[in-house]
């Protein structure tokens, strides 16, 4: 018994030897334990040094250097976090000085686009919504709007037509206590829009492009010119006269429809009695017109209230229209927006007072 206790002992002795003499001259193998998730010497870098942990990091850090050190033109995207903060880390920085290192440098989800009059510079874009430059219109009156058209000056055509259009829009003819009673809220702002702003490869940015495709132009005139769109026109302004809200064409439109509702109330042709009663209701004899402000869109006709017509008609607007301009000549002439206004409206009159014919039948 006592030889087998000494052999046994001699054998663990030489195997304890053994053992620590491989983890002294390898530290390249662990121990035993680190193999254990859930050791405390794991949770320690498993019982590596920290001149072990750096060695094993360095051959990642040669392959981000590989990465920074290609193409600046097409960088690769970064595939994982890890490739991101090995990019940073690396000891290789991108010269400020080089616009085209820092343009190769933003995220390649990023669209490029070309300066359309050179292309050999490349540009990257930044979009956002924003609010149009209005404030230097919103205190604009619609009598400033009737002065600027009515006077005798020479500008472009584009001008005079925005000027008719604001002045069609000024908001002469409000009920804004309607408005804010039905929808507890009240109308204005500026309108918003995409912006779109590059930072190019020639050390240039440029603010509110126009894109179209992959080119994009740094102005109007810069596209007009490319793409053959004659340019503004410069013209003599004909001074516009006798402005007219909405009602106050419908009242020439009413003189109209009293002509054409007498001849038809005239012709010899067989009516119901409701259908002569309703046209009779329209007529007012004895000045020639219809019967009420607002006929035939409504019977009642109270003052102070006519917003409410745009719930009936599709060619409301709450502005001014110039009836007449006087050109060269001297002689006054109906303005073309004026005469289509009113065929617009008169057709539309003429279509309701056939439809309430039908239902009189």
């Amino acid at each position: 018994m006592n030889i087998r206790k000494f052999w046994r002992l001699s054998c663990l002795t030489v195997a304890s030897f053994f053992w620590a003499s491989c983890s002294e001259s390898n530290p390249q193998f662990p121990m035993a334990q680190a193999a254990n998730p859930d050791s405390s010497a794991d949770a320690n870098g498993g019982g590596l040094d920290d001149e072990s942990s750096s060695s094993a990091v360095a051959p990642e850090s040669s392959s981000a250097a590989e990465i920074e050190s290609g193409s600046a033109d097409t960088p690769p995207p970064p595939s994982s976090s890890s490739t991101v903060s090995e990019m940073s880390s690396s000891s290789e920085t991108p010269s400020l000085g080089s616009s085209s290192s820092l343009i190769a440098g933003s995220s390649s989800s990023a669209a490029s686009y070309i300066l359309a009059r050179d292309p050999s510079v490349t540009c990257y874009a930044n979009s956002y919504m924003g609010t149009t430059a209005c404030s230097s219109t919103k205190d604009i009156s619609c009598e400033d709007y009737k002065k600027y058209l009515g006077s005798d000056t020479t500008l472009s055509e584009k001008i005079i037509s925005r000027w008719e259009s604001a002045l069609q829009s000024c908001g002469a003819v409000k009920d804004l206590f309607r408005e804010e009673t039905l929808y507890g809220i009240s109308y204005g702002g500026c309108p918003r829009r995409m912006f779109v702003d590059m930072k190019c490869s020639n050390d240039s940015s440029y603010s509110d492009v126009i894109l179209d495709g992959k080119n994009f132009y740094t102005s109007q005139k810069e596209y007009d010119v490319a793409h053959g769109v004659a340019p503004d026109v410069v013209v003599k302004n004909c001074p516009q006269g006798d402005f007219a809200l909405f009602t106050d064409v419908l009242a020439d439109v009413q003189k109209k429809l009293y002509e054409i509702v007498s001849e038809k109330f005239m012709q010899d042709i067989v009516r119901s009695e409701n259908e002569q009663k309703y046209l009779e209701s329209l007529l007012d004899g004895e000045n020639k017109t219809l019967k009420g402000r607002l006929a035939p869109y409504t019977e009642d006709s109270g003052e102070g209230n006519d917003s409410r017509l745009r719930m009936y008609s599709g060619y409301w607007f709450d502005g001014y229209i110039a009836k007449t301009k006087t050109c060269e000549d001297g002689t006054p002439v109906i303005t073309e927006r004026y005469q289509e206004k009113y065929d617009a409206i008169l057709a539309e009159c003429l279509e309701l007072i056939e439809k309430e014919l039908k239902k009189a039948e």
